[in-house]
């Protein structure tokens, strides 16, 4: 895994998600980014050049 985008508009605490999973994805070195709509997201982890795989 290199890089993960967290969608958290349904999250009942956004804020502690984001703390908890940017804490454990820091340590392990692999960039995170957090928004409020896939398609941000998607957009976010294709400037990073890295091939998406969707079901």
């Amino acid at each position: 895994m290199q890089a993960c985008a967290f969608v958290t508009t349904h999250a009942d605490i956004p804020a502690l998600v984001k703390s908890q999973f940017e804490r454990v994805y820091k340590a392990a070195s692999i960039a995170c980014y957090f928004c409020d709509c896939e398609s941000e997201a998607l957009s976010w982890l294709a400037t990073l050049n890295y091939f998406l795989e969707t079901d």
